[in-house]
């Protein structure tokens, strides 16, 4: 069995959101970083095991998404300290760790579980794995995380004029290294 760390300085996840509702157009869909990230793996052949997690108060908002590009600078530092906070108090209020553990029987897909203080959700990633030199691994891929599934509440704009729909966008860049 060979045991891996996550190289946070060279890891990197996000989240994506996208905004629904009648006035969904005046809404912000966001692209959100979670800088400070923990994990490792173990590989036994081509089956495997991870733990990751994730600070939530070390999530930031990275900048509003138009299509699939980022612009970062399109929101006031005020607007982006409100979402954050909103984020950490009403949506994912009572969690001070996201916990994520997955596996998988080869390296192409993952059944995760992510858990959060109101709940937890089981899904399957996508994945694709590199060898980097030096016993490093990359392993990059995404997948849709449910909000209801983790019993997170609704995310709505005043008076219901929108919401962030249910289905969130996880991306992620790892990378890992041996253990030691």
């Amino acid at each position: 069995m060979n045991e891996l760390h996550l190289d946070p300085a060279a890891s990197r996840l996000t989240i994506r959101t996208r905004a629904a509702g009648m006035l969904a157009r005046l809404a912000h869909d966001l692209e959100i970083a979670a800088p400070a990230l923990r994990g490792r793996a173990r590989l036994d052949g081509d089956a495997w095991t991870a733990e990751l997690e994730v600070r939530v108060a070390d999530l930031r908002v990275a900048g509003v998404l138009r299509g699939d590009r980022l612009d970062p600078g399109a929101l006031s530092e005020g607007d982006r300290r409100d979402i954050e906070r909103r984020i950490q108090g009403e949506v994912l209020g009572g969690t001070d760790v996201v916990e994520v553990r997955a596996s998988g029987a080869a390296r192409d897909r993952a059944d995760v579980r992510v858990q959060v203080a109101s709940g937890s959700a089981a899904l399957a990633a996508r994945l694709s794995s590199r060898e980097l030199g030096e016993g490093r691994i990359g392993v990059t891929g995404g997948c849709q995380l449910s909000l209801a599934a983790l019993g997170a509440r609704e995310v709505k704009g005043p008076l219901g004029a929108f919401k962030v729909r249910d289905e969130l966008e996880v991306l992620f860049d790892l990378t890992l290294r041996p253990a030691g």
